[in-house]
């Protein structure tokens, strides 16, 4: 009906003209124009009417920008033509001249006429409120367009004013289920992603789509699926962003052509998310997708449409990751040209321009097209958002980076300052509100601009000794900070008396272990069972960021967390030496993918830390551990690992009494006890090796609670399995170590049947906790399709489940899920993401007397993501675990004679370091008596 309306209504309005043909008179024409005009008038003004209240711009998130979109009924372009068209000569009421501004406004709106939209719409706003008619639809949308104008504009204490009351306004005329009122909403959480204020936005959007997700085919769904993909990317989690942007994607296909601008811009962000992640390829095909699309949309004047610029940026970065810089440079070129021509050079757009275009030319070289690139970019962003704004910070580091590849430090060091500060005011403000998986993206995102300060730091050190200190607080404030996050949670929900939160608490921890349950089970199992991970792992993610944003847990331990590396120094006793290692990718006008080490000392009354680089890390990594990985399993004469590992330590160390040792990157995969001297000694036998986790540890106050005085000793698990050996020494093992424990405690012994998942994980902090059985640890080249009962796509997406222990019923046989029932709770298979979960919150010490346990997967600052993590974050304070396979027999030797050296001292890491060296006696290589190291706080 709709469509045959407005096809009688144009043809009369083209038919005006043609009465004569006919043989009217003139004065029975005039009457009939009369007559049909007064009857489409009264038509188009109903159309108009509806479309009042059905038609409105939202704010779109691009990852360049921010634009809006006219969400525009079917042929209401025509019938407000018409309207004007028919009205022209007719004396119009106050509250049509009101919206004949409005109309005009946003017409200009949309043309990107900022100056004549804003005149046209303030002037209908206030033209609405000297007549009282501030319940009129076009009032309401003259404010939300003016917020999204001053918005475009970077003013955003003007845009946060209009929005807001806009908002307002649709709330008490309409309700909050609305459509104006979902537009606003739509429109106060790009704003407040502009500002820089994430977890706002994020609140936004979660109240957007719960409104939303009854109309999952309309535009302004798929519009809120962008914003939300937007916001995620902007926050560290490129992998959900490319899921929002696909669903996006077909939502808008329904209803956009496909040379839609709006349409192509969708497709351009999801090109952008899968070049973010990693899918080079498919972004290609995508990017090459729009630029088809839309080859055939603009017929005309592309050097001048800003979609056209738009996607010349967007695959000028691809071109960067593909070294294509001559094409890069073009399309930035191109781009910058039509931004500066179309917006002017003030703008924020342009200014994004600007500062790829100058980090490419910072890049390739050419400096002073850079600087003056970089310099005009800074000074648009400083003036247009706030002082900490997350662009204005990336900006200021272009700077840094600038003057310190010219040779002008004095000025980079300013620049880093405020840079640096700003970042970590990002870790204390962020991450409170986001789940372990989240805070992990996004510091994935932040943790290379620390890298590019430890490069700046350590190449300026010597003249800018200051610059030194700086780098350690950055060090003590991020080293470990996942680690750090996920143990401040869970020592703070355990302390708090609120029931509340403490029921929350246990909700997350039941959805985790169904968690752990499903990924035991196989595909055909999932699907016979209706069972759902992606949405159980959403909805455990929330729980997850819910308990976070409640306990405010990580914002008071990274508070009080001690930043000053002098507070170390003095906590050290004399002749104690404290060496940190950093692991790092070595910079090159970019990261590079090659890493050096820095070995930073400290000691008491030392004026300053001292340092040593090498910078052949991938040797490290490479060559020089697979030779200590062979010579160790192999028992030969090892030639190389003193030059290489041991001797940076050594130079720094002297005659240290004892020697901490906070480890990083390879460092986390030997043992530097076992390396051999010149003078033909182990290391252990002439220094005393301490290692530490983090530097903080040294200001750990070793106390534990006295509640669960008691040891808990499993061993000799029954496995039930061909393929599974036995380990009837670890019996022995338990027999004799029970014997020295039981003079001071209670012992609880757990063997053969009694060796099960179930009663490990039901261990309530001991004060002791001891499990002799086998390990494992799955390499990427080992990994295979449901290893261990665990499908492969949940291996390679979680590092905590590739490494685990294995007890009674581990059921060899039957490691793809078959046969096994829904509830794996015992299914003998404890995993790391199991056992982070365990109570060991008063626990002493923790010895996994088995095979590979300290294995993981390693990240720079971070450790090992394997069952050390898991003991840690459960609460352990000091970790024995295994670096290889070890001997049984001298396994079972080596603890026993350390419990016995242990009840003789109270220096636990000195009874375990005596009972090493009185096996070194007994045996020749290291491979029998190194494979296990301690660490403590």
């Amino acid at each position: 009906m709709q469509k045959f309306i407005l096809f009688v209504l144009f043809s009369f309005i083209f038919s005006f003209n043609s009465f004569s043909q006919f043989g009217l008179g003139n004065a029975l024409q005039k009457k009939a124009e009369k007559v049909i005009k007064k009857k489409l008038a009264e038509k188009t003004e109903e159309k108009n009417e509806s479309y009042d209240t059905l038609t409105f711009n939202y704010a779109i998130a691009f990852l360049d920008k921010t634009e809006s979109f006219e969400n525009k009924q079917k042929g209401e372009g025509f019938v407000r033509a018409a309207n004007f068209l028919l009205n022209d000569d007719k004396a119009k009421t106050q509250i049509e001249e009101a919206r004949d501004l409005y109309e005009f406004g946003r017409l200009n709106y949309t043309m990107n006429n900022a100056f004549l939209a804003e005149t046209y719409l303030l002037s209908a706003k206030n033209k609405y409120e000297n007549l009282n008619a501030e319940t009129e639809p076009n009032y309401i949308k003259s404010i939300g367009i003016l917020g999204l104008l001053y918005n475009d504009m970077g003013r955003f204490s003007k845009a946060e004013e209009f929005t807001s009351l806009a908002k307002n306004c649709w709330s008490e005329l309409k309700g909050n289920e609305s459509v104006g009122y979902l537009a606003e909403l739509n429109n106060q959480a790009v704003l407040q992603m502009n500002l820089g204020n994430y977890l706002d936005a994020e609140k936004l959007m979660i109240d957007l789509a719960d409104n939303f997700s009854s109309a999952n085919n309309s535009l302004p769904y798929a519009i809120s699926l962008n914003n939300e993909a937007i916001l995620n990317q902007y926050m560290g989690r490129s992998d959900r962003a490319l899921e929002l942007i696909e669903e996006c994607v077909a939502n808008a296909k329904e209803t956009l052509s496909e040379n839609n601008a709006t349409y192509l811009q969708f497709m351009t962000n999801q090109a952008i998310l899968e070049q973010e992640n990693k899918q080079l390829d498919k972004a290609e095909e995508t990017f090459s997708n729009v630029l088809e699309l839309q080859a055939s949309r603009i017929k005309f004047g592309k050097k001048s449409d800003p979609d056209y610029a738009h996607m010349q940026s967007n695959l000028a970065a691809l071109y960067v990751e593909k070294k294509q810089y001559d094409k890069a440079e073009e399309a930035l070129l191109t781009a910058l040209k039509i931004y500066e021509n179309k917006f002017g050079v003030e703008h924020l757009t342009t200014a994004e321009t600007q500062s790829d275009l100058g980090n490419l030319y910072r890049y390739l070289g050419e400096n002073e097209k850079a600087k003056q690139l970089l310099q005009d970019a800074l000074y648009t962003k400083e003036r247009k958002l706030a002082k900490t704004h997350p662009k204005v910070i990336h900006s200021q580091e272009d700077m840094a980076l600038w003057y310190w590849q010219n040779g002008q430090i004095n000025p980079a060091k300013s620049y880093y300052n405020r840079v640096m500060t700003a970042s970590l005011d990002f870790i204390k403000k962020y991450f409170p509100a986001l789940s372990e998986a989240e805070k992990t993206k996004y510091w994935e995102q932040l943790k290379p601009r620390f890298f590019r300060y430890y490069n700046f730091a350590l190449s300026e050190y010597k003249n800018n000794p200051e610059l030194l200190t700086d780098m350690m607080k950055y060090r003590l404030a991020t080293k470990g900070i996942l680690l750090t996050s996920s143990t401040a949670l869970q020592n703070a929900i355990s302390n708090e008396n609120d029931p509340q939160l403490q029921e929350l608490y246990n909700q997350w921890l039941d959805q985790k272990r169904q968690l752990a349950n499903a990924y035991a089970l196989s595909k055909e199992e999932l699907e016979e069972q209706s069972f759902n991970v992606d949405s159980l792992e959403r909805v455990t993610n929330n729980s997850e960021k819910q308990l976070s944003s409640q306990s405010d847990a990580f914002s008071k331990a990274f508070e009080s967390q001690n930043f000053d590396y002098q507070a170390i120094q003095n906590k050290l006793a004399v002749g104690d030496v404290l060496v940190e290692i950093i692991q790092y990718p070595l910079f090159d006008q970019a990261l590079s993918s090659k890493n050096g080490y820095a070995f930073i000392r400290l000691k008491k009354n030392q004026s300053k830390p001292e340092v040593y680089i090498k910078n052949e890390g991938d040797l490290l990594e490479g060559r020089y551990y697979s030779y200590y990985n062979n010579i160790i399993k192999q028992k030969l004469e090892d030639k190389y690992s003193y030059e290489q590992f041991w001797k940076p330590i050594e130079v720094l160390t002297e005659d240290a009494a004892k020697l901490f040792i906070s480890t990083d990157g390879i460092y986390n995969q030997l043992n530097l006890n076992t390396i051999k001297k010149p003078n033909g000694k182990y290391v252990i036998q002439d220094t005393d090796i301490r290692y530490i986790g983090h530097p903080n540890d040294i200001l750990f106050d070793n106390k534990t609670g006295k509640s669960n005085q008691y040891a808990f000793l499993m061993g000799d698990p029954d496995f039930n399995s061909s393929t599974i050996n036995q380990l009837p020494g670890t019996k022995t093992e338990i027999n004799n170590i029970s014997k020295f424990l039981a003079r001071e405690m209670s012992v609880k012994q757990y063997m053969q049947e009694n060796a099960t998942e179930t009663n490990l994980k039901n261990a309530d902090s001991p004060r002791i906790l001891h499990v002799a059985s086998h390990g494992f640890f799955l390499e990427d080249k080992n990994l295979s399709d449901n290893l261990m009962g665990i499908q492969l796509q949940y291996i390679q997406q979680n590092p905590l489940l590739r490494s685990g222990l294995l007890l009674t019923n581990a059921s060899g046989e039957e490691t793809g899920g078959s046969g096994q029932s829904f509830n794996q709770e015992d299914n003998g298979i404890l995993t790391a993401y199991e056992a982070i979960n365990m109570n060991l919150r008063n626990t002493e010490m923790v010895v996994l007397s088995a095979c590979e346990t300290g294995k993981g997967d390693v990240k720079a600052g971070e450790g090992v993501y394997g069952l050390q993590r898991a003991f840690i974050v459960a609460g352990a304070q000091s970790l024995i675990m295994s670096m290889w396979k070890v001997d049984d027999t001298a396994t079972q030797k080596l603890m026993s004679n350390f419990y016995q050296n242990r009840l003789n001292s109270g220096d636990v890491a000195g009874a375990f370091r005596k009972a090493q060296i009185a096996m070194l006696n007994e045996y020749e290589y290291p491979y029998y008596w190194g494979g296990f190291i301690m660490y403590s706080r």
